[in-house]
């Protein structure tokens, strides 16, 4: 017969809050690691040298320095500045600039740059080379340009505050006298350039000169004379000339006035002096006119009339004659002046070019005299510059701050790398409890079984000191209620006789003390209870009932032995024994002989419940055997122990030889422990159910850590 079990319920997936759970279950490991990972840090921070770091201002202001005129330092684009104001922090602290001031403080002589570190106690300190000096140097000291700015901060790092404020100074020192050197040696090589090249000028003027004095003599000309009696002479023929095509020009244009068409504007172009006569004569005609329409040809008014007009006339052709006789006259003139001025013109000019050809040797001299001349006193005036600038040299860059002596160390930060090696620490104790959580795959609540085994969790039993006892001496403990849970859950002592069978995957989880304990509270209860002991290669009921040689199971089965002289009663209750018996070498044939079942058939009317302690699973073939004879069978797990895949083997080797699994049983369960671990089963062991256990026998049969009685159980 055998019960159904239902499902187990689903399971959710593990929340935040089991994380955490998890996490405090292994609080010791957490723990371990924040606390050992500062301590290690603690010691290696002992034994770190403490240093100081100085730091003093440079400002890089080339153009403060520059010389005038000086194109080399013209104003740069933002871009090159950030580039040349970080090429100065190279010059800082470059191998040479190391040297020089190792050299200066006599930083070789200090340990922490000389690295004067002894291989054995005997052996002499091996010399260092000065390039690993300068080297050790190059890297303490350390140049930052601040952002957008020539602003430079120099500093160095020593053991020794006084000697990291002596260095950094000192190296701030070292580059600006470095500049002004370098400043003054640039000026000085320019000088002394200017000079030879303007000795060099002196000369080649002073040549000049000779060939034009030569030449001149040669051409047999006074300096200037002739070149300026030719030039005079083609500028008066010039100017004359022009006034000369100017006039004609204007006589011309009065000439062609004078033709066909208006007369009055002829006669106002060659004689203007007659324009009276004309509007007298412009009148006289308007009069004849008005007398002619109105009176006839030889009314005297207008015969008087017309003989003024006519006099008028004549007098103004006679004049207009007279003009325009000059006019032409004068334009010949005017033609005759240009055409002798012209020839007169080109003839200088001939005879200028001539001249030229003749003085173009000479006014080349000249030219190259005058330019010699000119960038002989551009030169003279430049030296003359360099040299009052070379006594006012500045450097590129001054010191803005000198650095002062660090009143506390820059290195180690002790409490920043105390407080990281905490955080590293607790960092790691949760990964690493994280990482033995996922690690560990044995079962600590009933969750793990459903989840992991699908079948149910009828009981945690807790470590007692006397477990076999504990539920006769604490019938109000947590241990004892586990028993009847675990009763309940099988659903023994409701009808018929029950056959269970006791068993586990491995040796040492405690299925013959469970076997005895639950066997011990049914019989309190008042039922009729029988516990075989199966296990024939290591009975348990011997030792503990002090059974010893006495005959059992197997030497029933074999015929040597009679039911009734097999059974036993334990003098603590009503439960009766079977012990294994003595025929251990044939058990397995007898337990699959018909002797078996014929056996428990004729046990089956006098008990309520029959218990079969049965070897693990793993261990005898025998177990098997025994286990599928039951109606149903108890699988003893140990809470924290054993592991997943042993489990899962044992059930399958179980299911596999036809065993009804009705459960599982968590064993040995560290009470302390799962108190604290969160899950919903460790809710009994809360304080607030003080009051339906006694805590007082609770106290006294619980066993949170016993080691040693753990060993001597199995």
């Amino acid at each position: 017969m055998s019960l159904a079990l239902p499902s187990p319920p689903l399971t959710l997936p593990p929340s935040l809050a089991d994380q955490l759970w998890a996490l405090r279950r292994r609080w010791r490991l957490v723990a371990l690691c924040a606390l050992l990972v500062p301590m290690l840090t603690i010691a290696v921070l002992m034994h770190q040298p403490v240093v100081y770091t100085a730091s003093g201002i440079l400002f890089y202001d080339p153009e403060g320095a520059a010389v005038p005129g000086d194109s080399a330092n013209a104003p740069v684009d933002a871009v090159n500045e950030d580039a040349l104001t970080a090429s100065q922090s190279e010059l800082i602290a470059s191998l040479p600039a190391a040297a020089a001031l190792s050299a200066q403080l006599k930083l070789g002589e200090r340990v922490e740059f000389a690295g004067a570190a002894r291989l054995w106690p005997l052996r002499p300190k091996p010399t260092p080379a000065p390039g690993d000096i300068a080297e050790a140097v190059r890297r303490a000291i350390g140049v930052a340009v601040l952002p957008g700015s020539r602003i430079l901060q120099v500093s160095f790092t020593s053991t020794d505050p006084v000697i990291a404020a002596a260095a950094a100074n000192a190296a701030m020192a070292l580059y600006v006298a470095h500049e002004r050197e370098a400043a003054f040696a640039d000026l000085t090589a320019a000088q002394t350039w200017l000079e030879a090249h303007a000795v060099q000028a002196q000369t080649a003027l002073d040549a000049t000169e000779l060939q034009i004095v030569a030449a001149r003599a040669a051409a047999g000309v006074v300096q200037g004379a002739q070149a300026s009696l030719s030039d005079e002479t083609i500028s008066r023929l010039s100017a004359s000339l022009i006034e000369a095509q100017a006039l004609l020009a204007m006589n011309q244009a009065r000439l062609a006035a004078a033709g066909p068409g208006d007369a009055a504007a002829a006669n106002a172009a060659i004689a203007p002096n007659l324009l009276p006569l004309r509007k007298e004569q412009a009148d006289l005609a308007a009069q004849v006119r008005s007398l002619a329409t109105q009176y006839g040809p030889d009314y005297p008014d207008l015969r008087t009339a017309r003989t003024q007009q006519a006099a008028i006339t004549a007098e103004i052709d006679d004049e207009t004659g007279r003009e325009l006789d000059a006019a032409q006259a004068e334009v010949a003139a005017g033609r005759a002046e240009v055409a002798t001025l012209q020839g007169a013109l080109a003839g200088a000019r001939r005879e200028s070019e001539a001249e030229d050809a003749e003085s173009a040797p000479i006014r080349a001299l000249e030219q190259q005299a005058d330019a010699s001349r000119t960038m002989l006193r551009a030169m003279t005036l430049q030296a003359q510059a360099l040299a009052q600038d070379a006594s006012l040299t500045r450097p590129d860059a001054r010191i803005l701050s000198a650095a002062a002596v660090p009143v506390s160390p820059s290195s180690p930060g002790r409490l920043v790398i105390l407080a990281a090696a905490v955080g590293l620490g607790l960092a790691a104790g949760i990964l690493l409890a994280a990482l033995a959580q996922a690690l560990d795959t044995s079962f600590r609540c009933g969750a793990d079984i459903r989840s992991g085994l699908n079948l149910g969790c009828l009981a945690l039993l807790p470590e007692v000191r006397s477990p076999r006892m504990a539920a006769l001496a604490a019938p109000f403990s947590v241990f004892a209620e586990q028993l009847r849970g675990l009763r309940t859950g099988l659903g023994l002592g409701r009808g018929a006789c029950e056959i269970v069978a006791v068993t586990a995957a491995r040796p040492a989880e405690g299925k013959t003390t469970l076997t005895i304990a639950l066997a011990r509270t049914l019989a309190a209860a008042g039922l009729r209870v029988l516990a075989i002991d199966g296990d024939i290669r290591q009975p348990g009921f011997e030792p503990a009932f002090g059974l010893g040689g006495a005959p059992g199971l197997t030497d029933h089965l074999a015929g040597l032995a009679r039911l009734e002289s097999i059974l036993f009663r334990d003098p603590q209750s009503e439960l009766m024994l079977m012990p294994a018996g003595t025929q251990a070498q044939a058990a397995l044939s007898l337990f699959l002989s018909g002797a078996l079942p014929a056996c428990l058939a004729a046990l089956r009317p006098q008990f309520d419940v029959i218990l079969l302690d049965v070897p693990p699973a793993f261990a005898l073939a025998e177990g098997r055997v025994l286990a599928s004879v039951a109606d149903r069978a108890l699988l003893c797990v140990r809470w924290g122990k054993t592991p997943r895949r042993v489990v899962l083997g044992a059930i399958t080797l179980l299911r596999e030889a036809g065993v009804v699994i009705a459960g599982v049983a968590l064993t040995r369960v560290d009470a302390r422990v799962h108190g604290r671990s969160g899950h919903a089963d460790a809710e009994m062991y809360q304080p607030r159910y003080g009051g339906y256990f006694q805590m007082k026998e609770q106290k006294e049969a619980l066993l949170f850590v016993n080691k040693k009685f753990s060993r001597g159980r199995r």
